[in-house]
């Protein structure tokens, strides 16, 4: 790697992190469960019309506020004021929990489901 280019993020890297922020790989598995390969279309026209644009806010807000170190609360006080950088960023971290309560689902029931079955004809570990 040469020095110029050392540690600079990869517009491949960044594309990547940003999908797996916001996508998440998780639902992938439930998409095909659900749809079949009906799901790869959407994930083309989510990706043409949410992550296409997504990056490119990111993006230029990264390189606005590239001497901030405040994240979304410094770019939403400088785009807007202070009272709404709090309320975005509160609400932004406030989904967070939601986010947990459904990652909590994807999780616990399928283990509670393997080791106690979820009735008499299927296989459990007791």
């Amino acid at each position: 790697m040469s020095q110029n280019t050392k540690g600079k993020l990869s517009l491949v890297g960044l594309s990547l992190m940003i999908f797996t922020t916001v996508f998440g790989f998780g639902n992938i598995p439930v998409a095909f469960y659900q749809m079949g390969y009906g799901a790869i279309p959407w994930y083309i026209i989510g990706a043409l019309l949410f992550f296409l644009p997504f990056a490119f806010m990111v993006t230029e807000m990264g390189s606005a506020f590239k001497d901030e170190k405040g994240g979304i609360y410094s770019w939403m006080s400088e785009a807007v004021n202070p009272t709404f950088a709090f309320i975005g960023t509160f609400m932004w971290y406030a989904s967070y929990v939601i986010w947990m309560v459904s990652v909590a689902n994807k999780i616990l029931i399928p283990m509670v489901n393997l080791i106690f079955g979820n009735s008499t004809h299927t296989p459990s570990l007791l």
